[in-house]
C-alpha cells in the first residue's frame, strides 16, 4: 500500500499548528477561538515562524491566497480531498484546478490557491466551533 503524502502532510500541518498554539500558551478551547484565529493569521505566522512556509520566506511575505486577513489554520483545507495522491475538492469549487507537480506519482495535484473558502476569520470560526474536538484529539495524541 502506497503512503498518501497529502494525508501525511495534512496531519503534520495540524500538529505544527497545535505546537505553535502551545508555545504561545493558547489552549484549545471554545473560549479561546478568537485567540486561536488571531495567532494563525498569515501576517502573525509569517513574522513569528518564517521558516514554516515558502510564502513566509520572501522579504515581503506574499500570501498564497489573495484574501484580506488570510488565516493559515486551514492551510490543510477540510474540503481538500486528500484520499487520492492528486487531491481534489470535495465541494467542487470552481476556483480550483489541477496543476503539474513533478514530485507526485500522478504528475498533478489539485491547486486551490485561487479559492477563498476556509481562509477568512468568519469561516475559521465556524470550522473551529464545529471541529475543535478533532484538534483536541490530535493534541492529546501528541
Amino acid at each position: 500500500m502506497k503512503k498518501n503524502i497529502l494525508k501525511i502532510w495534512e496531519k503534520k500541518h495540524f500538529m505544527e499548528i497545535i505546537k505553535e498554539l502551545q508555545s504561545e500558551k493558547i489552549e484549545l478551547s471554545y473560549e479561546n477561538i478568537p485567540e486561536i484565529i488571531e495567532a494563525m493569521s498569515f501576517y502573525k505566522r509569517s513574522r513569528r515562524n518564517p521558516e514554516k512556509c515558502d510564502y513566509y520566506h520572501q522579504n515581503l511575505p506574499t500570501p498564497c491566497h489573495p484574501i484580506k486577513d488570510l488565516n493559515c489554520l486551514l492551510c490543510a483545507c477540510p474540503n481538500y480531498n486528500s484520499k487520492t495522491l492528486e487531491g481534489g475538492c470535495s465541494i467542487n469549487s470552481k476556483k480550483g484546478k489541477y496543476v503539474y507537480h513533478q514530485n507526485l506519482p500522478m504528475g498533478k495535484v489539485w491547486d486551490c490557491s485561487d479559492c477563498q473558502v476556509n481562509h477568512s476569520k468568519k469561516e475559521i470560526k465556524k470550522y473551529l466551533e464545529r471541529n475543535l474536538e478533532k484538534l483536541i484529539d490530535i493534541s492529546n495524541s501528541m
